[in-house]
């Protein structure tokens, strides 16, 4: 009875030593290590990618941790591992996620950076996820029905294509075309062949009157200088010519306000310019005056002046 109970106990003690072990493997090759001095950084992700608990993390082809924890945050993913080390991490330090096999497993590779900073385990580290082969796969499949459609469009074409080209008028227009195009260029080249020492000799002769009239303008700088010079003082005179016209023009406008005022207060009073010139009855009594005046002066040139002059007498 002791001998079976002791058999039990030990088969016991193996089967749990063994269960041990194997969960051991299990973690091991699952590349999770369990290290409790292990430093602890946070990854964020615009997706997981893959990854999982126990995901292998790597610097530089090094394994140097592994992934403890993979949950959504914020409409994203935050990562954290556990690294044995980051003083070699730098400030602009960033992480990939990789497919680690072939055959299927994801890891993340933490690129140091080059920073002259350390890096802050405080902060997030950015991450992206790489493409592989199954996203690969499900982008060829999201483009197929497009491609499709192209070779459809494709086919459509081509049967255009060849439908124009089967008429013969579309190919003969293009050799008539392709034959005419041939012609202007000969001719373009034996025109410009035949001129050619015409046109060299007309641009070596522009060169030329280019350069004398940059000498003729050196030459004569000084001259074109009292020239225009000249000219200004000539044009401060004609600002001056002009100015006093403005002031003449506005004494005549002046002088011709005082006619009018003149004439109106001739038209209006009742002097004697306004008598003389507008009163009927004073222009009668003036030309009777002068009608009398004349008949005295000429019976004064006929008969003389009879003049009774009394000196002293009362």
């Amino acid at each position: 009875m002791d001998k079976t109970r002791n058999a039990e106990i030990r088969v016991g003690i193996v089967s749990i030593i063994g269960l041990i072990v194997l969960l051991g493997g299990i973690y091991l090759g699952k590349g999770i290590a369990i290290t409790p001095a292990a430093k602890k950084i946070e990854i964020r992700l615009p997706s997981s990618g893959g990854l999982e608990d126990g995901s292998p993390v790597v610097i530089n082809g090094v394994k140097r941790g592994a992934v403890t924890d993979v949950h959504n945050n914020d409409g994203s993913v935050l990562v954290k591992v556990g690294i044995d080390d980051y003083s070699d991490l730098r400030e602009d330090a960033s992480a990939v996620v990789t497919i680690l096999e072939i055959t299927g497993g994801k890891k993340v590779e933490i690129l140091p950076g080059s920073s002259e900073k350390p890096f802050n385990p405080e902060k997030e580290m950015r991450g992206r996820v790489a493409a592989d082969i199954s996203g690969l796969i499900t982008q060829v499949g999201d483009v197929s029905g497009d491609l499709v459609m192209l070779l459809r469009r494709l086919d459509t074409i081509s049967a255009s294509i060849t439908q124009l080209l089967a008429d013969g008028s579309l190919s003969a227009n293009l050799k008539s075309m392709t034959a005419d195009g041939a012609v202007l260029v000969r001719d373009a080249r034996d025109w410009m062949q035949t001129n050619r020492q015409d046109l060299t000799a007309s641009v070596r002769d522009i060169r030329v009157t280019i350069a004398d009239l940059k000498d003729a303008v050196k030459n004569n700088e000084p001259k074109l200088s009292s020239v225009l010079d000249k000219l200004d003082r000539s044009l401060s005179d004609l600002e001056g010519t002009i100015s006093k016209a403005d002031r003449a023009i506005i004494n005549t406008d002046s002088l011709v306000s005082n006619i009018n005022n003149i004439v109106t207060e001739i038209r209006t009073n009742g002097g004697l310019i306004h008598a003389v010139v507008y009163d009927t009855a004073f222009k009668r009594r003036f030309d009777s005056l002068v009608y009398n005046l004349r008949v005295f002066v000429n019976e004064t040139r006929k008969n003389g002046v009879n003049v009774n002059v009394s000196v002293g007498h009362k």
